[in-house]
Protein backbone atom coordinates (compact mmCIF):
# COMPACT_ATOMS: atom_id res chain seq x y z
CA UNK A 1 0.00 0.00 0.00
CA UNK A 2 1.40 3.74 -0.92
CA UNK A 3 0.38 6.76 0.96
CA UNK A 4 0.74 9.70 -1.11
CA UNK A 5 0.83 13.51 0.22
CA UNK A 6 -0.08 16.31 -2.30
CA UNK A 7 0.77 19.91 -0.79
CA UNK A 8 -0.95 22.90 -2.15
CA UNK A 9 0.79 25.78 -0.41
CA UNK A 10 -0.70 29.10 -0.46
CA UNK A 11 1.51 32.83 -0.69
CA UNK A 12 0.30 34.03 2.49
CA UNK A 13 3.04 35.48 4.58
CA UNK A 14 4.66 33.28 7.42
CA UNK A 15 3.41 30.02 5.19
CA UNK A 16 6.63 28.97 3.85
CA UNK A 17 7.92 28.44 7.37
CA UNK A 18 4.87 26.09 7.93
CA UNK A 19 5.66 24.26 5.04
CA UNK A 20 9.31 23.69 5.18
CA UNK A 21 8.47 22.22 8.65
CA UNK A 22 5.93 19.61 7.00
CA UNK A 23 8.56 19.01 4.12
CA UNK A 24 11.60 18.72 6.41
CA UNK A 25 9.36 16.16 8.54
CA UNK A 26 8.25 14.06 5.65
CA UNK A 27 11.89 13.55 4.81
CA UNK A 28 12.52 12.65 7.73
CA UNK A 29 9.63 10.04 8.37
CA UNK A 30 10.91 7.70 4.80
CA UNK A 31 8.53 9.89 2.35
CA UNK A 32 9.98 10.01 -1.40
CA UNK A 33 9.42 12.97 -3.26
CA UNK A 34 7.90 12.20 -6.64
CA UNK A 35 6.99 15.77 -7.97
CA UNK A 36 7.55 18.67 -6.93
CA UNK A 37 4.87 18.91 -4.17
CA UNK A 38 3.99 15.13 -4.03
CA UNK A 39 5.77 12.71 -1.57
CA UNK A 40 5.46 8.84 -1.29
CA UNK A 41 5.61 6.56 1.33
CA UNK A 42 5.08 2.63 1.11
CA UNK A 43 3.23 1.54 4.14
CA UNK A 44 2.71 -1.90 5.34
CA UNK A 45 -1.56 -2.07 5.82
CA UNK A 46 -4.52 0.86 6.25
CA UNK A 47 -3.89 0.70 10.37
CA UNK A 48 -0.32 1.99 9.69
CA UNK A 49 -1.27 4.23 7.25
CA UNK A 50 -3.97 5.45 9.34
CA UNK A 51 -1.08 6.52 11.85
CA UNK A 52 0.65 8.42 9.37
CA UNK A 53 -2.56 10.19 8.42
CA UNK A 54 -3.01 11.60 12.09
CA UNK A 55 1.19 12.10 12.39
CA UNK A 56 1.17 14.43 9.23
CA UNK A 57 -2.65 16.23 10.74
CA UNK A 58 -0.17 17.20 13.56
CA UNK A 59 2.62 19.08 11.04
CA UNK A 60 -0.29 20.41 8.55
CA UNK A 61 -0.06 23.95 8.42
CA UNK A 62 -3.17 26.35 9.25
CA UNK A 63 -3.13 27.67 5.13
CA UNK A 64 -3.02 26.34 2.03
CA UNK A 65 -4.27 22.70 0.96
CA UNK A 66 -2.44 18.95 2.27
CA UNK A 67 -4.17 16.37 0.36
CA UNK A 68 -3.25 12.41 1.55
CA UNK A 69 -4.61 9.82 -1.08
CA UNK A 70 -4.09 5.67 0.18
CA UNK A 71 -3.39 3.32 -2.82
CA UNK A 72 -2.58 -0.10 -2.81
CA UNK A 73 0.13 -1.58 -5.08
CA UNK A 74 -2.76 -3.16 -7.85
CA UNK A 75 -4.01 0.72 -8.46
CA UNK A 76 -0.50 1.80 -7.88
CA UNK A 77 0.96 -0.62 -11.11
CA UNK A 78 -2.25 0.96 -13.26
CA UNK A 79 -0.07 4.18 -13.38
CA UNK A 80 0.51 4.92 -16.69
CA UNK A 81 3.91 7.01 -17.86
CA UNK A 82 3.60 8.79 -20.91
CA UNK A 83 6.62 10.50 -20.81
CA UNK A 84 10.24 10.14 -18.72
CA UNK A 85 11.23 7.07 -16.86
CA UNK A 86 11.25 4.95 -14.02
CA UNK A 87 13.16 6.35 -11.13
CA UNK A 88 15.48 4.50 -9.04
CA UNK A 89 13.25 3.57 -6.34
CA UNK A 90 10.56 2.00 -8.78
CA UNK A 91 13.43 -0.14 -10.51
CA UNK A 92 14.48 -1.55 -7.46
CA UNK A 93 11.78 -1.45 -5.34
CA UNK A 94 9.19 -2.16 -7.78
CA UNK A 95 5.79 -3.62 -6.28
CA UNK A 96 7.44 -5.36 -3.56
CA UNK A 97 6.78 -3.36 -0.18
CA UNK A 98 8.74 -5.59 2.11
CA UNK A 99 12.24 -3.73 0.91
CA UNK A 100 13.20 -0.93 3.06
CA UNK A 101 15.28 1.63 1.31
Amino acid sequence: MRLLVMLSPTDKWGTKTEYSKLRKFLQKDGYIRIAPEVYMRIVPNRKTSEKHYRRIEEFAPKTGVVRLLRLTEKQFNNIYMVTGEKDYQETMVGTNCHIML
